[in-house]
């Protein structure tokens, strides 16, 4: 199993990566374990824009119940969202002062919103993986909604995340006032 798909221009030896705990939440769990109360996505450097401290939030009622609100970010107004909230379709929790936020590039057309922000409880962990990396496809119950395949990279489990479905549901967002 390779995970070396991003560049369309043939296989890299290597790619950067970011470990994201996204808090507690019993997503795809694998069908062996047993839930562990956090999940971790693996999110690759080149869709990460920026890493940044919790932030205000400007709640906007008519934001679907998986988005915390608006940030600002660079002189623009981003969509915060729980990517575990999002995936079960659940009201955002809060994290508290833990929270970092990461700053994501949209990578697909069809919404207004170039970036997006995703909660992370604590700071991420950098991951390399070589092209020699040993990535096994975890067996799982059940696929939830935004993640692509769950993966043991030497013995850690990661979720990697489905980018085009969770910006197919950034269109449900309607533009800040």
């Amino acid at each position: 199993m390779s995970l070396f798909f991003l560049d369309q221009q043939g296989p890299v030896a290597k790619i950067d990566c970011l470990s994201v705990n996204i808090g507690s939440a019993q997503i795809g769990q694998s069908v062996t374990d047993k839930p562990e109360g956090n999940t971790n996505l693996l999110v690759p450097m080149s869709a990460v824009a920026e890493i940044i401290l919790n932030q205000e939030v400007a709640i906007d009622e008519k934001s679907p119940i998986w988005m915390f609100g608006w940030i600002n970010w660079r002189n623009l107004a981003i969509p915060l969202i729980d990517f575990a909230a999002l995936q079960t379709n659940q009201p955002c929790k809060d994290f508290a002062s833990s929270t970092r936020i990461l700053v994501l590039n949209s990578l697909l057309e069809g919404h207004e919103h170039r970036y997006y922000a995703m909660i992370s409880q604590g700071f991420p962990h950098t991951l390399r993986l070589e092209q020699d990396t040993v990535l096994e496809a975890k067996e799982v119950a059940e696929l939830i909604s935004c993640v692509s395949i769950n993966i043991d990279c030497e013995g850690q489990v990661l979720q990697l995340p489905d980018f085009q479905q969770i910006e197919n549901h950034l269109q449900e967002i309607p533009p800040q006032q």
